[in-house]
């Protein structure tokens, strides 16, 4: 069920943006050996909002919620470009 003014994936004008957003936080990740749960508990987050972002299920995530999720990875917001 959605949620009055919450988008649809298939609807957000970010579509293309969150899956090179999800694809690129996972390769980091994945470069820094940690799991997801690693991740979470190092930026402050939960667990189930680094999953939903690396599935691009969020299709728009907070800003601070990624920007804790790149200082967990010792990377800079210039470091998600591919």
């Amino acid at each position: 069920m959605t949620h009055p003014g919450r988008r649809k994936r298939a609807d957000s004008r970010y579509a293309a943006e969150a899956s090179r957003l999800s694809g690129r936080l996972r390769q980091l990740r994945e470069q820094a050996g940690i799991t997801q749960e690693q991740l979470a508990s190092s930026a402050g987050v939960a667990v189930a909002t680094v999953r939903k972002i690396e599935t691009c299920i969020v299709t728009e995530p907070g800003y601070f919620t990624v920007m804790a999720l790149l200082q967990a990875l010792n990377a800079r917001h210039e470091d998600l470009a591919v």
